[in-house]
């Protein structure tokens, strides 16, 4: 039986961290979003891997997913990126998990509930300076203010996200800087000065000047991607990315067709020539999705091939051509990912999906099998030490 996995190299990620740290200030710290399972990366090994190569937080978009990776990482520093309730102060207190304050009212619940609880915690405030969405209003400087002074909630970070970091020199994103810098000088200049600040993520850190923050959340870029496009390569100054996840699956079958055949559901497809079909075990339950369907390729054995006909839950056919191919069931097919001379790149499959290479990543599902390779070898359990990681299971044969 053949299905699809992703194999996720390990030593990129160790690489995209070294490579991300040449980018900021020695003294700027790191945070890594782990969210939607690690960008489709998978969370509990990721997370494992992520503090083992130096990460300093950890950053969630609620407080369960928090909570699933504090017994992966007990040590970690881990920030809940979204809101979090009242109810929830209990739990982050005792796991010593920083939540994200929105707005004053929920800062004052959040407040009550751990005067009540007896347990004081430690927050981040989130400023709206032009995103739109959660977070305290820029222009509401005595909120801001108020937020500082609660009696059970002690502020140790303060930030704010940029809508257009891919623009930097957009008038939003100028406006969102120096509103941003208006709230540090409103705290500033009442004694109030907050250990972490920042702002920038994958778009920021390649596009905006870091020297004012000291501390940065990349996404996309640890996990080998760019927020727009190839064309951001040029910004790494000289550096490389290299991306985690390769995704793979296996040639089922393989048959010739004669012209005028429909290929699929629908009949998305007939052949125009007497032509070979290969079917490939994956299909939009795994997250290869049907607009895929006769546009995008996938590679087997270095070359590439066209996806032909409608995708289907389970199944994708390709078409080989009208010689006799090499291809056999059982070779296997690279969805995503590099293949002898051959790579098909998480920016060409966006395109194909007309999407972001943020939701390639997300859209792999959880049935696709993560597969952890590190010095090519593939990593079942994880231990630390102060040598690395290392895997406590048997090595793949």
């Amino acid at each position: 039986m053949y299905y699809s996995w992703a194999e996720i190299n390990l030593n990129a990620f160790r690489h995209n961290v070294e490579t991300v740290r040449k980018l900021i200030p020695k003294n700027c710290q790191l945070l890594l979003p782990l969210k939607a399972n690690a960008y489709g990366h998978g969370l509990e090994a990721t997370a494992k891997a992520a503090f083992e190569f130096g990460i300093d937080w950890l950053g969630l978009a609620t407080c369960k997913e928090a909570l699933e990776i504090r017994s992966y990482v007990p040590n970690a520093n881990i920030l809940v990126l979204g809101p979090s309730e009242p109810d929830d102060v209990r739990v982050l207190s005792i796991h010593n998990i920083t939540p994200v304050l929105v707005d004053l009212e929920n800062a004052r619940a959040m407040n009550e509930s751990a005067r009540h609880n007896g347990m004081p915690l430690q927050a981040h405030i989130k400023i709206d300076t032009g995103m739109g969405r959660v977070g305290f209003r820029y222009d509401k400087f005595e909120d801001i203010y108020a937020a500082t002074q609660l009696s059970h909630i002690k502020i140790t970070g303060i930030m704010t996200h940029l809508s257009m970091a891919d623009h930097p020199d957009s008038r939003l994103t100028i406006d969102q800087q120096a509103r941003f810098q208006e709230v540090l000088l409103y705290l500033f200049k009442r004694g109030i000065t907050i250990p972490l600040r920042h702002m920038e993520a994958s778009g920021a850190v390649l596009n905006i000047d870091n020297s004012g923050y000291n501390m940065v959340r990349p996404g996309i870029l640890v996990y080998g991607g760019y927020p727009v496009g190839e064309a951001e390569k040029q910004k790494l100054h000289g550096a490389s990315l290299e991306p985690m996840l390769t995704w793979k699956t296996r040639v089922t079958q393989v048959k010739k067709v004669p012209k005028g055949q429909t290929v699929g559901y629908n009949a998305a497809f007939v052949t125009e020539r007497e032509t070979y079909i290969a079917t490939l075990e994956v299909g939009y339950g795994d997250g290869y999705r049907r607009i895929l369907s006769n546009r995008s390729f996938v590679l087997i054995r270095g070359k590439r091939y066209p996806v032909r006909g409608m995708i289907s839950m389970d199944q994708t056919t390709v078409e080989l051509g009208p010689e006799d191919p090499e291809v056999r069931p059982g070779d296997e097919v690279v969805l995503l990912g590099r293949q002898g001379e051959g790579e098909i790149t998480v920016q060409e499959m966006a395109e194909w999906m007309e999407t972001i290479t943020y939701e390639v990543y997300t859209s792999i599902s959880a049935r696709v099998e993560r597969r952890y390779m590190f010095n090519g070898n593939q990593l079942y359990n994880f231990v630390f030490s102060n040598f690395g990681l290392m895997a406590v299971s048997t090595f793949l044969n």
